[in-house]
């Protein structure tokens, strides 16, 4: 009985590890100028203003497409995460 609910414990703690772990990976970056380019050649240049579940909330975004110029986002552009190839730091 007492291995179960160590077991237990011990499956909840790690558990609860891995998600402030998932969350803290993308917290540094709030409120930085990102570069990010997405699956589709679509670039977005801007400031992250917040992370909301999948979703990363970006202002003063301007955008670029491959092959093209970029223009200038009015309000705030949302990009799924799981459509980003990467992201650089500026």
């Amino acid at each position: 009985m007492w291995a179960l609910i160590v077991a237990v414990v011990l499956i909840v703690f790690v558990l609860s590890v891995a998600l402030v772990a998932r969350w803290w990976t993308w917290k540094p970056v709030i409120k930085q100028r990102v570069l990010v380019q997405t699956d589709f050649d679509v670039t977005f240049s801007g400031v992250i203003l917040s992370r909301r579940g999948q979703l990363l909330v970006l202002g003063d975004v301007t955008v670029g497409v491959a092959g093209g110029d970029s223009r200038r986002a009015d309000g705030v552009v949302i990009v799924e995460r799981a459509r980003v190839t990467w992201m650089q730091v500026a």
